[in-house]
C-alpha cells in the first residue's frame, strides 16, 4: 500500500514538475503548481523513508530521498526569505530544477526494476543500463537547466535584486 501511494505521488510530482517547467514563471498558476509540487515531493520523499523492501535497512535510496527533500526545502526557503537573500532567484531555480532532475533519474531507475521491457533491456544489454540512463538524464537536464538559466533570470531577475529601505540603502 505504501509503495502504491509513493508511486502515485511520484507520478503527480512528475506531472506537476513538467507543468512548472513549461509554464510562465512568477504567475499565480506557477505559485499554485509550485506549492502542489512541494507538497507532493515532500510526501514522495517521506514515504520513501518508510520503504525498506530492498535491504531491510537505511540505504543509499533513503539518503537520496533525504537529499531530495533538502533540495525542495532549500528551494522554498529562497522564495520565503528572498528579501534577505542575494541571488535568491538563481538558487530557487537551481534547487527546484535539480530536485526535478533527481525525480526523473529515480523514476528511470524504478522503471528498470518494475517495467518488463526495461528489465529485459537491462538484462540483454548491460546491468549498468539504469546507471547509464540516470547519467544521461542528469547530463541532458543539466544542459537544459544551464542553457535556460540566463534567459529566465534576465526575464524574472527584477525580483532578484536586493531590497532597499526607505533611504535607498540595500538590505542584504
Amino acid at each position: 500500500m505504501l509503495g502504491a501511494v509513493h508511486t502515485l505521488l511520484g507520478g503527480l510530482s512528475l506531472v506537476l514538475g513538467a507543468q512548472i517547467f513549461l509554464s510562465t514563471k512568477g504567475t499565480r498558476w506557477h505559485i499554485r503548481l509550485g506549492w502542489a509540487y512541494v507538497g507532493s515531493m515532500f510526501c514522495v520523499n517521506v514515504t520513501a523513508l518508510f520503504i525498506y523492501r530492498l535491504t531491510g535497512a537505511f540505504n543509499l535510496f533513503h539518503a537520496m530521498a533525504v537529499f531530495s527533500l533538502l533540495m525542495v526545502v532549500a528551494g522554498v526557503c529562497q522564495v520565503r526569505f528572498r528579501s534577505r537573500l542575494r541571488r535568491w532567484l538563481w538558487r530557487h531555480y537551481q534547487y527546484m530544477s535539480w530536485s526535478y532532475v533527481g525525480l526523473l533519474a529515480a523514476t528511470a531507475n524504478e522503471a528498470f526494476v518494475r517495467i518488463e521491457v526495461f528489465k529485459f533491456l537491462a538484462a540483454k544489454s548491460t546491468t549498468a543500463l539504469p546507471l547509464i540512463a540516470s547519467i544521461l538524464i542528469v547530463a541532458v537536464s543539466g544542459a537544459i537547466i544551464f542553457s535556460r538559466q540566463r534567459s529566465l533570470l534576465a526575464r524574472y531577475g527584477q525580483a532578484d535584486r536586493p531590497s532597499s529601505d526607505e533611504r535607498g540603502n540595500q538590505i542584504s
